[in-house]
C-alpha cells in the first residue's frame, strides 16, 4: 500500500481497457432473429418450369418466418401456382366462374331458347334428319322451331356444352320428339346426337353467355404491367416466373463470397440491353453486361459452367452414352421450349395480319360499328358490364389519337406486343445456353486435360467417371458407381466437414453454403441419377426430386460476441502488461541489489521467497480480475455466464501469469531491461494463439493440449469457450464447465482451467531449477542432478565436517602459528581461490585462515585486495573456483541452506527495503531467524536502542541518513542471535559519531560470536603492505604469545615506556598487520622482515587502534 501510484495503475489500466470494450458492447447490441423457413429447391428431374423457378426465385435463398408450402405433407412445389402469367390470369378464372354462374342463373329465369339458334345456318342437321333417319320435312321443321331449355344442363362449360346439351335438353313440344324417339334404334339416335354435336355454333352459346371485357382488360393490363424484357429482363423474368417484384437481394447473397463487391451500382438500369439483330449479339452483349456489371459478375461467374458450361465423362462407351442421353433431358425440354419460341417468331407477321386484316376479324369490326347490331348487341349484354364500344376498342387497329375518348389505350397489339416480347427474348435467352452438354472422353487423364482447357475459357461444368463398366456392354449393369469432378471453387472443401468457428445461424448463404446446390453438383447428380432410373426402368416419367433445407430455430446474432472469442485474450495480455513487466522488474531490482541473496543468507528459504512474491502479486491481480468480473457481467458483455466462474478463470490465469513472471525474471539481471524485455515476452507468447485459432480446424487434441502449455493459449481457448456458451443465451456455468460447445471435441472449458494450473506449475518448476542450476552473478550454483540427492531433501547431517579439529590444520610455520586449544574456529577457510571468468582475474589465490568465536577479527587490504570477494564466498554470494571453507562445521559448496540459519551478514553497501521501517525491518529479519512474536518484540526494542534510532522506529528506510541506515543495516546482522557475523566495511561513509556507535554494537555482541570484518588499509599511511594482498596470506597468528628468538608475530603491549622511539625494532616491513580484542586488551600482530626503529611501529599500532575504534 505504499506503491500508491503503482497500485493505481496496476488497477485502473485494466478497467481503461475494458470500459472501451463495455463502450464497443453498448454500441453493437445483438440481434434477435426469428425462424428461418426456406423454399425447396427443384432439381433438374422435377420438370424444366420448377426447376427455372427454383433458380431464378431462390437465389438469394429467402428466410422465411413461417412454414413454405414445400414444407407442407404432400406440396412440393412452392410455385404451384405463382407463375406470373397464370397468377394475374388466375382472375380471369375467378372471372370465369363468376360468369358461368351468373349465366346459369340468368337461363334459370330466362326464356327458353330455339333449337335451331342453336345449330349453324346451312341447314345441315336439318337435312341429316330427312335423309338419314326418314323424317318428314314437317316434322323436322316442327323440331328445329322447339323451345330447348338449358337450365337442366348440369355441367355447363366451354368444352362440354354440346355433349350436355344434346344429352339434358328438353323441349316444349313433346310430339315430334317422341315420335323420333320411339321409332329409330339407340345407335340411330347416338348418330343423331354426334351429328348435331358437329353442327352446333359456339358462337351463338356465347353471344346467351355475356362476357365482361372491362374486368379482362384490367387482368391482362395488371398482368403485362412491368414487363419490360428489354430494359429490364432479369426483373421481368423473374416476375414472370415467380409471381413478385425482382428482388435478389445480391448484398447478403455476395458478401460472404467477396468483400470487395460495389454493389452500390447495381440497378434495373444496369440491366439494360440494346437491340440486337440476331442470337449471338445477343448473348455477347448479355455476357458483356453481367461481366461489366459488378453486383451481377458473382452470380454470372457462379452460373455460367452450370449454362453455357460442357460435362465430361468416360469411358465412351455405349452404356455411357445411353446414360447420358437420358440424363441430357431436362435440356431436351429446354431445346423443345425454344423451338416453340422459334415457331412463334416465324409466325408472328401472320398472326398479326389476321388481327390487323382479317376477313372475319374486319366483319366484326364492321358489324360492331352498325348501329342497329350495336344496339341489339348492347341490348343483350347490358347487365354484363360490357359494351359494343369495349368489344370494338380492344379490336382496334386505327391510330392511337382515334379512339373514342374516355376509353383505355389497350387492344390486340398490347396483347400481341408483350407474348412476342416473352417468346422472343426466352428464344434469344435459351439461344445462349449450351444444351448439347454431355461429351465424351476416353480416359479421366483425358477428361482432366479437357476439364483444364475449358476451365481456362470458362466453360467447363463438371466431369463423371463411370467406374466398372464392360467397354462391350450394351446394357447398363445392376449397379452403377460413377463419380462427378468439379472446379474445388464450385463445391464444398472435402477436406473440411464444419466451419472453423461455430456460431449460431443457418448455413443458407447462397454462395458459400449452397455451393453443392448453386455450383451444379446436386443438379448434375439428379439429372445422372434419373437418367440411370430411366435407362434401366425404361419409363420416361419418374417421381421429381426437391431438395428441401431444415428450419431454422429463432436465435441471437452477436457479432460482438464472435470477435470477442478471439481479442479477449489479446485484452487480458494488454490490461496485464504492465503488472507483468512490474513485478519481473521487482524481482531483477532485487536481484541485482543482492536484497535477495541477503535475505537468503539471513536464513530465508528460497519456496518462502517466492511465496512471498506470489502473495504480493495475487492480491492486486485478483481485485483487478474481480473489478474485470464487474465490468464484463454489469457491462452487458457476458450476459448470460455466471460471473463466479469467470472469477475464478481469470484468477487461475493470474496465478499462471505470476509464476510465468518469476520464469522470465530468471534470464535477466538488470532491472530495467528486464521491465522493458519481460513485458515484450509476455506479448509475444500471446501470439502463438493467433496462429493456433488460423489452425484450430486442423489440430486435434493432442497438439492442443500441447500447444496449450503457453498460458496464453490455454487462455485463449477458455475464452473461445465461454464466448460460444454466450453466443447460445446459455453462458458458461458450474454445470457445464466439462462439455465443449463442438462436438466430438474434449477440450472443454475445465481443461483450459487444468492447463493453465499445469502451467504454473511447469513454470515455477522450470523457475526453481534454473534459478539453482545458473543463479547468475551472485549465488553458489548447484549441479544439475540436485533434485535427485538426498541432501537436498533431507539437509545435510553434522558429522566429522563438524569437528574444527578434524580439519586439516593450517601449516605452522614463521608465518601461521598455532592457536591454543581454547579457542574454537567458527570459520575455517581452506585453499579457497576464486577467478573471474571476465577477463579470467584472480581474485583470491589459495586463502587458508580461521575466525575464532568470541574474537573480532579484523580484515585488512587496500582495494582490490579479494577481502569483499572472501566475504561474499563465505555467504554464499559467490562460489569459489576452488577450494572450501567450513562454518560451524559446514562446508559453504553444499550446506549454504543450513549454514543460513546461524549467519549474519552486514554487507559492503545498504540492501534495505525502501517501503519498511527500521521497526518492520528488525521484525523482518527476526522472524526469518525463527524467532516467536513475543521473542522478537523484545529484541525489536532492545536493539533500536542499542543502534540509537529509537525517534525513527516508525521512519521509512528511504528517509533514513547514510549513518542510520549502516546501523539499521549492522544491527540487522545480530538479529536472532547469529553465531557467524560477517560485516563488510560497516563503518564505511560514516560520521565519527555512528562509527563509533557501530564499534560499540560490536563489542555489546561480541560475546558467543564469530565476528570478522573487513576493512580498508588506507594507502596514505606510511605502511609498506597489508595483511591481506592479491588474495593470498602473508602472515597469521594469535597474539598471545610469540616464539624466542624471532621476530615474527611479537606481541606488542602499550604499557608504561617499555619501548622508546629511537629503539630499533625487528619489523620494517610490515607484511602482516591483524588487531583482536580480548579481555579489554588490544593485540596487534605483525611480521617484520628488517629492523627498523620503534617510531615506525608506534605509528602502525596508532593507526590500528584508530581504525579499530
Amino acid at each position: 500500500m505504499r506503491q500508491k501510484v503503482r497500485l493505481l495503475v496496476e488497477l485502473l489500466w485494466p478497467l481503461f481497457l475494458f470500459f472501451i470494450l463495455v463502450q464497443v458492447r453498448s454500441s453493437n447490441h445483438p440481434i434477435y432473429k426469428g425462424q428461418c423457413h426456406y423454399p425447396n429447391k427443384a432439381m433438374p428431374s422435377a420438370g424444366v418450369l420448377p426447376w427455372l423457378q427454383g433458380i431464378i426465385c431462390n437465389l438469394d435463398n429467402p428466410c422465411i418466418n413461417y412454414p413454405t408450402p414445400g414444407e407442407a405433407p404432400g406440396q412440393v412445389n412452392n410455385f404451384k401456382s405463382s407463375v406470373y402469367v397464370l397468377q394475374s390470369f388466375s382472375a380471369v378464372a375467378s372471372l370465369s366462374i363468376e360468369i358461368d354462374q351468373w349465366a346459369l342463373t340468368k337461363l334459370e329465369n330466362g326464356q327458353p331458347l330455339p333449337l335451331k339458334s342453336l345449330l349453324r345456318d346451312n341447314e345441315t342437321f336439318t337435312s341429316y334428319l330427312r335423309e338419314n333417319l326418314t323424317v318428314s320435312t314437317v316434322t323436322a321443321q316442327t323440331l328445329m322451331m322447339a323451345s330447348v331449355r338449358l337450365n337442366k344442363v348440369s355441367n355447363f362449360s366451354a368444352f362440354q356444352m354440346r355433349s350436355e346439351a344434346t344429352v339434358s335438353y328438353t323441349v316444349d313440344d313433346m310430339t315430334a320428339f317422341q315420335e323420333i324417339i320411339c321409332s329409330k334404334s339407340p345407335q340411330q339416335l347416338s348418330q343423331a346426337r354426334d351429328v348435331f354435336q358437329q353442327n352446333m355454333d359456339m358462337r351463338k352459346l356465347t353471344r346467351s353467355v355475356s362476357l365482361s371485357i372491362s374486368k379482362v382488360q384490367k387482368v391482362f393490363l395488371r398482368a403485362t404491367d412491368g414487363l419490360n424484357f428489354r430494359d429490364n429482363m432479369f426483373g421481368s423474368l423473374k416476375m414472370l416466373l415467380c409471381g413478385n417484384n425482382p428482388d435478389f437481394n445480391l448484398t447478403n447473397a455476395t458478401l460472404g463470397r467477396s468483400n470487395s463487391v460495389d454493389l452500390t451500382n447495381v440497378t434495373n438500369n444496369s440491366n439494360t440491353f440494346p437491340n440486337p439483330t440476331n442470337s449471338s449479339e445477343f448473348c455477347q452483349m448479355l455476357i458483356d453486361t453481367l461481366e461489366g456489371t459488378p453486383g451481377l459478375r458473382y452470380i454470372w461467374s457462379t452460373f455460367r459452367p452450370l449454362l453455357q458450361g460442357k460435362v465430361l465423362f468416360t469411358p465412351d462407351t455405349a452404356v455411357t452414352r445411353q446414360l447420358v442421353t437420358e440424363a441430357n433431358s431436362t435440356f431436351k425440354a429446354l431445346a423443345t421450349l425454344r423451338t416453340l419460341a422459334d415457331a412463334w417468331v416465324e409466325n408472328k407477321m401472320q398472326i398479326w395480319e389476321f388481327f390487323q386484316n382479317g376477313q372475319q376479324i374486319n366483319v366484326l369490326r364492321l358489324l360492331l360499328k352498325h348501329p342497329m347490331f350495336s344496339a341489339i348487341l348492347d341490348n343483350r349484354i347490358n347487365r354484363t358490364g360490357l359494351s359494343s364500344a369495349i368489344m370494338a376498342n380492344f379490336l382496334y387497329n386505327g391510330p392511337t389519337e382515334s379512339r373514342p375518348a374516355g376509353m383505355q389505350p389497350f387492344d390486340w397489339r398490347d396483347v400481341f406486343n408483350a407474348t412476342s416480347k416473352i417468346l422472343e427474348q426466352l428464344g434469344k435467352f435459351i439461344g445462349c445456353l449450351d444444351l448439347d452438354k454431355f461429351e465424351a472422353v476416353s480416359s479421366e487423364g483425358k477428361l482432366v486435360e479437357k476439364a483444364l482447357k475449358l476451365l481456362a475459357e470458362k466453360r467447363f461444368w463438371a466431369g463423371i467417371v463411370f467406374d466398372g463398366l464392360q467397354p462391350d456392354a450394351s446394357h447398363p449393369p445392376p449397379y452403377i458407381k460413377y463419380k462427378i469432378r468439379m472446379d474445388i471453387e464450385d463445391v464444398e472443401r472435402t477436406n473440411k466437414i464444419k466451419d472453423r468457428s461455430w456460431y449460431p445461424g443457418a448455413r443458407d448463404n447462397s454462395f458459400n453454403d449452397l455451393r453443392y446446390v448453386w455450383g451444379g453438383f446436386a443438379y448434375l447428380q439428379d439429372m445422372v441419377d434419373h437418367g440411370i432410373v430411366r435407362a434401366h426402368s425404361g419409363k420416361a416419367k419418374v417421381l421429381g426430386v426437391f431438395a428441401q433445407q431444415m428450419p431454422y430455430p429463432c436465435y441471437v446474432d452477436d457479432v460482438f460476441l464472435r470477435s470477442l472469442a478471439r481479442s479477449l485474450p489479446l485484452y487480458m495480455t494488454l490490461a496485464w502488461i504492465y503488472s507483468v513487466a512490474m513485478i519481473v522488474k521487482g524481482i531483477v531490482q532485487e536481484k541485482e541489489a543482492r536484497l535477495k541473496e541477503t535475505v537468503r543468507m539471513m536464513g530465508l528459504r528460497g519456496s518462502t521467497y517466492w511465496l512471498s512474491w506470489t502473495v504480493s502479486s495475487i492480491l492486486p491481480l485478483s481485485v483487478s480480475a474481480l473489478l474485470l468480473t464487474l465490468i464484463l457481467k454489469f457491462g452487458k458483455v457476458l450476459r448470460y455466464s455466471d460471473p463466479s466462474v469467470i472469477f475464478v478463470f481469470l484468477v487461475v490465469f493470474c496465478v499462471a501469469t505470476i509464476m510465468q513472471c518469476f520464469f522470465i525474471s530468471v534470464f535477466f539481471s538488470r532491472a530495467n531491461l528486464a521491465a522493458a524485455c519481460g513485458g515484450l515476452i509476455y506479448f509475444v507468447l500471446y501470439l502463438p494463439h493467433v496462429l493456433c485459432y488460423a489452425w484450430k480446424d486442423v489440430m486435434s487434441f493432442g497438439p492442443k493440449i500441447a500447444v496449450s502449455l503457453l498460458s496464453s493459449v490455454a487462455f485463449g481457448y477458455g475464452c473461445e469457450n465461454f464466448a460460444r456458451y454466450e453466443e447460445q443465451g446459455i453462458g458458461i456455468q458450474w454445470h457445464n464447465i466439462g462439455r465443449s460447445t463442438e462436438e466430438g471435441d474434449p477440450y472443454s472449458f475445465i481443461v483450459s482451467i487444468f492447463m493453465l494450473l499445469i502451467d504454473a506449475l511447469l513454470y515455477w518448476l522450470l523457475t526453481w531449477y534454473i534459478e539453482s542450476v545458473f543463479p547468475g552473478q551472485y549465488g553458489i550454483p548447484k549441479p544439475w542432478y540436485f533434485p535427485f540427492t538426498r541432501s537436498y531433501w533431507c539437509g545435510t547431517t553434522l558429522g566429522v565436517a563438524a569437528d574444527p579439529g578434524s580439519l586439516n590444520d593450517l601449516q605452522h610455520n614463521g608465518y601461521h602459528e598455532k592457536p591454543p586449544p581454547n579457542m574454537k574456529a567458527g570459520v575455517s577457510i581452506r585453499n579457497l581461490v576464486k577467478i573471474y571468468k571476465t577477463g579470467k582475474k584472480l581474485a583470491v589465490d589459495g586463502l587458508s585462515l580461521d575466525f575464532y568465536e568470541n574474537q573480532i577479527t579484523s580484515f585488512l587490504g587496500h582495494n582490490g585486495a579479494g577481502k569483499t570477494t572472501t566475504m561474499s564466498i563465505l555467504t554464499g554470494l559467490f562460489a569459489p573456483t576452488s577450494g572450501t571453507a567450513f562454518i560451524n562445521g559446514y562446508d559453504i559448496r553444499t550446506d549454504m541452506d543450513t549454514i543460513r540459519k546461524h549467519l549474519g551478514m552486514c554487507p559492503q553497501h545498504n540492501v534495505l527495503f525502501n517501503d519498511l521501517t527500521v521497526e518492520e525491518h528488525i521484525y523482518f529479519y527476526a522472524r526469518l531467524k525463527g524467532q516467536s512474536s513475543k521473542e522478537v518484540k523484545a529484541e525489536i526494542d532492545q536493539m533500536i536502542e542499542d543502534v540509537g534510532l529509537p525517534h525513527k522506529r516508525h521512519e521509512l528506510a528511504r528517509n533514513l541518513s547514510g549513518g542510520m541506515q549502516r546501523k539499521l543495516s549492522v544491527a540487522i546482522a545480530f538479529i536472532g542471535k547469529s553465531s557467524i557475523v560477517i560485516l563488510d566495511e560497516p563503518t564505511a561513509g560514516v560520521d565519527p559519531y555512528a562509527r563509533r556507535g557501530i564499534w560499540e554494537l560490536l563489542l555489546k555482541y561480541k560475546q558467543g560470536v564469530c565476528q570478522s570484518m573487513c576493512k580498508n588499509w588506507s594507502h596514505n599511511q606510511k605502511v609498506a603492505g597489508s595483511n591481506y594482498d592479491r588474495g593470498a596470506t602473508e602472515q597469521s597468528t594469535v597474539p598471545t604469545h610469540c616464539s624466542p628468538g624471532t621476530c615474527h608475530g611479537c606481541p606488542l603491549l602499550t604499557k608504561g615506556d617499555g619501548l622508546k622511539a629511537e629503539d630499533t625494532f625487528c619489523c620494517v616491513h610490515v607484511c602482516c598487520a591483524a588487531v583482536y580484542h580480548n579481555d579489554n586488551h588490544f593485540f596487534f600482530t605483525f611480521v617484520c622482515c628488517l629492523q627498523t626503529n620503534v617510531s615506525s611501529v608506534f605509528q602502525m599500532i596508532h593507526w590500528l587502534i584508530i581504525l579499530y575504534l
